[in-house]
């Protein structure tokens, strides 16, 4: 077999690849781009397994390469996601394998981060630390004085794998935890992380912290807007490392800049890259951004390196993988390569 690989990738991880297939390994990270699509039809030829991050593979690039049979994608796939052309895949019986929970210890720690820095009025303290402004301690205590979580609740919006390590590393600092989540209904896992189950209106009134960790869906696309942010009480605090899609932009900069909450902590945008010019709400004092770093920790590429090949090792070996996003294309996926379905 052959393999190509885009995406970042670990060294064991390529070592461990080479054990199954023959591998080209072409980081995109080198060129400071991901791979067009005219690009990847000819890097695809004759290669058996492509495993991509950031590079997006079209029914373009399948129809092009009777060779593949395999793709993985070093994230999780979401609903939006363009990333790979799913029903191409599932019309020719290529397995999709993912890497979901790749960044969740990375982002949730970022989470803590986001906090922090809006709270605690990091970004203008270090402006007028760099401008030289520090002649006093009067000065510096009154204008920077700030509050801590401990003692605080927080409000977590979604309670899946990042929702919940979040909520670990909040209680470890001794806050009060509630969360929000139509799709977790089992009280035992809220319990299990010392999470009070609430409704969306009871964390949004109730929260000093209101942190979203939801996927983007038809549901959940603009689930904070004007009348959301009403309910948050006014030192309230938003909090959002997942996507910006959830809340409606242009509710959040009025109240923002009518001070109807405390402050706003991002790390995600409507365009990316971003700047203040395209995303004014960058040049309020009670706004604190980041450009999109949470999942950015070198375990990362380890974790997604050891879980896409601990998937490739079952897929090959005839058994079902752990992540896959389309299980019902293995029986033909097997006869392909001569397995038996185990």
């Amino acid at each position: 077999m052959k393999a190509l690989v885009t995406a970042g990738f670990s060294a064991n991880g390529i070592e461990r690849l080479k054990k199954l297939a023959d591998v080209e390994f072409h980081n995109w990270f080198d060129q400071g781009r991901p791979y067009t699509q005219d690009e990847l039809k000819v890097m695809c030829k004759g290669k058996d397994i492509v495993v991509v991050e950031m590079c997006e593979i079209h029914k373009e690039v399948i129809e092009a390469n009777d060779s593949i049979k395999v793709i993985a994608c070093c994230r999780g796939l979401r609903g939006d996601d363009p990333t790979i052309d799913i029903p191409a895949c599932n019309e020719k019986n290529i397995p999709i394998l993912l890497a979901p929970g790749r960044n969740l210890n990375s982002v949730a720690e970022f989470t803590i981060l986001l906090t922090l820095g809006v709270m605690r009025k990091v970004r203008p303290a270090l402006n007028w630390f760099y401008s030289k402004k520090w002649k006093n301690w009067l000065d510096f205590y009154t204008t920077f004085r700030t509050g801590e979580i401990r003692g605080r609740t927080v409000g977590l919006m979604g309670f899946g794998n990042i929702g919940k390590r979040v909520s670990i590393l909040f209680n470890a600092f001794g806050a009060k935890v509630c969360a929000y989540d139509p799709y977790v209904d089992d009280l035992a896992i809220y319990k299990q992380h010392n999470v009070e189950k609430v409704d969306m209106e009871t964390l949004l009134r109730t929260s000093d912290i209101v942190s979203l960790h939801m996927n983007v869906s038809k549901e959940t696309r603009g689930i904070i807007g004007e009348k959301e942010i009403n309910m948050m009480k006014p030192t309230a605090y938003l909090i959002n490392s997942a996507r910006a899609a959830l809340i409606d932009r242009d509710a959040l900069y009025k109240a923002l800049k009518e001070r109807r909450i405390a402050g706003f902590a991002t790390d995600v945008y409507h365009q990316e890259p971003c700047n203040q010019d395209i995303e004014p709400m960058l040049l309020l004092d009670n706004v604190f951004g980041t450009p999109h770093l949470g999942g950015t920790a070198d375990e990362v590429i380890e974790n997604h390196s050891r879980i896409i090949v601990d998937d490739l090792e079952r897929l090959l070996k005839g058994e079902k993988p752990k992540f896959i996003l389309n299980p019902q294309v293995l029986p033909e996926f097997y006869k392909k390569i001569g397995k038996a379905n185990n």
